[in-house]
C-alpha cells in the first residue's frame, strides 16, 4: 500500500515537472534564437541560465539523472558566457540547439512512459562546447563537470549549532544578517523544486549564509512548506524578499533582523514574531484544466443555450394567447434571466477555451533560422500579435498551415543574398508573422519581401500538369491564376527538396482552414513579395447561423459565410456561357441553387425565392434557397465516422424545437 501511494505521488510530481519542462524548453528555444542575434544581452543569458538551473533541480528531485547531467553541462556553458569567460559563436549556438533537441526528445520519451535517450549521446557535444575557445582566447583544456558556484555557496549546515556559530560570527564582525521565511502552499507539488528555485534566485542577489532545510536535504526531497534563509546585508535582504515572493506557489514571505538570541529554524526554542512582513503573495492566476473536462462543460453550456432558446419560443406562444398570457409573461421573464446567466457562463467558458497564438509560434523562430541556414539564405523573422487569443481547436488547425507558409517564404519567397543585392534589396530577407482581431474574425498573416509569384509560370505549370485547360487558363485573372497554387499537386519548384516542392501543403492548408470555417487569402506581386492571410472564426462551439429551408429540410449556414440576402423576384437572372448568373451592383455573380447543389445539379429554380450572396475561396457566389427561417444561435455538434466525410457538411446542431439540422460548409459545397 505504501509503495502504491509513493507511485501515485511520483506520477503526480512527474506530471507537474513535465508541464513545467514544456514551458521551460519552449522559452529556452525562443531565447536561444534571440541570443544569437544579441549575444551580449545579459538578461537573456541570465534567463537561460535560470531555466537550465530550474530544470536540473526538478529532474534531480525525481532522480532523473540523465537530464540532470545534460542540464548541468548546458548550465556550465551558459555560466561561462554570462561571466565573460566565453563569447557566443555560431558553432556554440549550433551545439546549444543540439542539446535542446536532446532535452525535447528526453521529455517526450519520459512523458510517454519510456526510457529517455542516453546522455552519453549528447554529452560529447556538451563537453565540446565547454572547451570551445572564444575568438579572443587561445586553446583551452577541458573543463571538468562540476556543480555551479551557486550551489557551492549554500553548504549544508546539518547541525543547528554549527549554523548558529557561523551566523554569530558574521554579526560580531558587523555584518547585518536577516532571517527570510518563505512559506508555500501546503498542497503545492514539487516543494523541493520550489525551495531550490528560491535558493537559486536569492543567491543571485545576496549572500546566503545558510538555510533550513539545507541544500542537501532539499536535493534529497526532504523539503517542507516552509523555507528559512539567512541572508547577509539589509538592501540585499529586501531585494531577496521581493524576488522570493515572485516564485510560484509562494503564499507568504516574512523578514526579520537576526540577533545573537535568534533561534535557528529547526532548533527547540520558539520563533519570535517577525518584525518585517510583506503582504501575502497572491496564488497563481491560472490553473490547469483537463481538456476533456473543458469540452464536457462547453457541451453542457451548448445544451443550455438550446434550452433557453426553446423557453423563449414557448413564452412567445403563451403570450400570444390571452388565456395563457400571464403565464407566458412570467416564463418570458424567467427566460430573460436565464439568457443573461447562460450568456455570462458561455462567455466565461469560451474565454477558458482561448489560448494565445504564442502557444504554437514559439518554435517558429528556431524553424526559420534552421531553414534559412539550410537554404543558404539570410532572413530576419519577426512576430507581432502573439498574445492574440483564439479557440484551441482553431489554434490546432492553423499550426500545420503556418509551418508550411513559413517554409514556403524561406524556400520559395526569399531570394539568395547575392540575388537580393543585385536587385537592390537588403541581403537579409524579411519574414513577418502577425495576428490581430478584425470585426468578428481573427486574421493571421505571413508575409515576405521576396520574389513573389509569377502568374504566367503558375498558369503554364497548371496547364502542363493537366490541372486546368489552356482555354480555361486564358480566361482567368492574375489573382485567380495565383490562387491555382491551392490545387493539389501544383508546384512551380524546379526540384523537390526535403523542405518543399512536391505540390502538397497549400491545398492541405486550405482544407485545414475550411474544417474550422476559416478561409485563406493570397496576395502576391513579382519582385515585391507575398502575403497569405488566414481568416478565422473567434470560436467554433457556438455560432450564429442563418436557418434556411430546402426540400422540406432545414439547414444552417454560418452567418460569417453570408454577405447579403436578395429576393430573386427583384433580380434579373440570365445566362453567361451556359451557366446561370445574376447581376449584383454592376457585377455578374454565378447563381446556383441549394437544391441543385445537393442533387448534383448547378441550378434548379423551382421553389428558390431568395439568393444568399456568399464568398467562397475564389469568388462571390449567389446561393438560391426556398425559404428563410431566421437567424439563430446554434451549438455545433461534431459528426464522426462516415458522416464526417460528407462533402460540404461542417457538422450538425439541435434546433430550439428539438429537431436536428445539418450545418453547411459553403466553401466546400459550391
Amino acid at each position: 500500500m505504501i509503495r502504491e501511494a509513493e507511485a501515485k505521488e511520483y506520477a503526480k510530481d512527474l506530471e507537474v515537472l513535465l508541464a513545467e519542462t514544456d514551458e521551460i524548453l519552449a522559452n529556452t528555444e525562443q531565447n536561444l534564437v534571440l541570443l544569437e542575434k544579441a549575444p551580449s544581452d545579459s538578461a537573456l543569458l541570465q534567463e537561460l541560465f535560470r531555466a537550465m538551473h530550474t530544470l536540473k533541480g526538478g529532474a534531480a528531485t525525481l532522480g532523473l539523472e540523465e537530464a540532470v547531467s545534460v542540464c548541468h553541462g548546458m548550465e556550465t556553458v551558459l555560466d561561462e558566457v554570462r561571466t565573460g569567460q566565453r563569447s557566443v559563436t555560431s558553432e556554440m549556438m549550433n551545439g546549444l540547439f543540439k542539446v535542446l533537441d536532446w532535452l525535447k526528445d528526453w521529455r517526450n520519451a519520459i512523458g510517454e512512459g519510456a526510457e529517455g535517450p542516453p546522455a552519453s549521446g549528447i554529452l560529447p557535444v556538451v563537453e565540446a562546447l565547454q572547451i570551445c575557445p572564444s575568438p579572443s582566447e587561445g586553446p583551452q583544456s577541458n573543463v571538468p563537470l562540476k556543480w555551479p558556484e551557486t550551489c557551492e555557496k549554500l553548504p549544508a549546515k546539518g547541525a543547528a549549532g554549527a549554523l548558529t556559530a557561523s551566523l554569530e560570527a558574521l554579526v560580531s564582525q558587523g555584518n547585518p544578517v536577516y532571517v527570510l521565511t518563505v512559506r508555500f502552499r501546503t498542497d503545492a507539488p514539487l516543494l523541493s523544486v520550489r525551495c531550490f528555485q528560491v535558493l537559486t534566485l536569492v543567491e543571485e542577489v545576496a549572500e546566503v549564509a545558510g538555510s533550513s532545510p539545507s541544500l542537501e536535504d532539499i536535493e534529497n526531497d526532504k523539503a517542507s512548506d516552509a523555507l528559512t534563509l539567512y541572508v547577509v546585508g539589509e538592501k540585499e535582504s529586501e531585494q531577496a524578499q521581493r524576488i522570493a515572493a515572485t516564485v510560484q506557489d509562494v503564499v507568504e514571505v516574512s523578514m526579520r533582523r537576526y540577533t545573537v538570541n535568534t533561534t535557528i529554524a529547526g532548533a527547540s526554542s520558539p520563533d519570535k514574531k517577525p518584525e518585517i512582513r510583506v503582504e501575502k503573495t497572491a496564488l497563481g492566476k491560472t490553473v490547469r484544466v483537463d481538456v476533456a473536462l473543458l469540452d464536457s462543460l462547453m457541451n453542457m453550456v451548448g445544451e443550455l443555450v438550446i434550452d433557453r432558446t426553446r423557453l423563449s419560443q414557448i413564452a412567445a406562444r403563451l403570450m400570444s394567447n390571452s388565456e395563457t398570457a400571464a403565464v407566458g409573461s412570467e416564463i418570458s421573464s424567467l427566460a430573460s434571466h436565464l439568457q443573461r446567466t447562460s450568456s455570462e457562463l458561455q462567455d466565461g467558458l469560451m474565454r477558458a477555451r482561448l489560448l494565445p497564438l504564442k502557444s504554437i509560434v514559439g518554435k517558429f523562430p528556431r524553424m526559420v533560422r534552421d531553414l534559412s541556414r539550410r537554404c543558404g539564405k539570410e532572413t530576419v523573422f519577426s512576430m507581432t500579435g502573439e498574445s492574440t487569443e483564439m479557440d484551441r481547436t482553431v489554434l490546432e488547425a492553423i499550426d500545420d498551415p503556418l509551418i508550411h507558409l513559413l517554409r514556403n517564404a524561406v524556400d520559395h519567397g526569399i531570394e539568395m543574398p547575392d540575388e537580393r543585392e543585385r536587385l537592390g534589396k537588403p541581403k537579409a530577407g524579411n519574414i513577418r508573422l502577425s495576428a490581430w482581431y478584425e470585426d468578428n474574425q481573427i486574421l493571421v498573416r505571413v508575409e515576405d519581401d521576396g520574389a513573389g509569384m509569377d502568374p504566367e509560370r503558375i498558369r503554364r505549370t497548371a496547364v502542363k500538369k493537366g490541372l486546368i485547360t489552356e482555354e480555361a487558363s486564358r480566361k482567368l485573372s492574375e489573382q485567380e491564376i495565383c490562387e491555382l497554387v491551392f490545387l493539389p499537386g501544383l508546384s512551380t519548384a524546379s526540384e523537390t527538396t526535403e523542405v518543399s516542392g512536391r505540390g502538397v501543403g497549400m491545398d492541405v492548408a486550405r482544407q485545414n482552414l475550411e474544417r474550422v470555417n476559416g478561409r485563406i487569402e493570397l496576395w502576391t506581386r513579382p519582385g515585391e513579395g507575398t502575403q497569405v492571410t488566414l481568416r478565422l472564426p473567434l470560436t467554433l462551439s457556438i455560432m450564429r447561423a442563418l436557418l434556411v429551408k430546402c426540400a422540406d429540410e432545414v439547414y444552417a449556414i454560418p452567418t460569417s459565410s453570408v454577405e447579403e440576402i436578395f429576393s430573386l423576384k427583384d433580380q434579373s437572372i440570365g445566362s453567361v456561357r451556359g451557366k446561370q448568373a445574376m447581376k449584383v451592383r454592376d457585377r455578374i455573380v454565378p447563381l446556383v441553387s441549394l437544391k441543385g447543389v445537393l442533387s448534383d445539379s448547378p441550378w434548379q429554380r423551382d421553389g428558390s425565392r431568395y439568393a444568399l450572396l456568399t464568398r467562397t475561396q475564389a469568388q462571390p457566389v449567389a446561393l438560391g434557397v426556398e425559404e428563410l427561417l431566421g437567424e439563430e444561435e446554434i451549438v455545433v455538434k461534431e459528426l464522426r465516422g462516415l458522416l464526417s466525410r460528407v462533402r460540404g457538411v461542417a457538422g450538425a446542431t439541435i434546433l430550439a424545437e428539438g429537431d436536428p439540422a445539418v450545418i453547411l460548409d459553403i466553401n466546400r459545397i459550391l
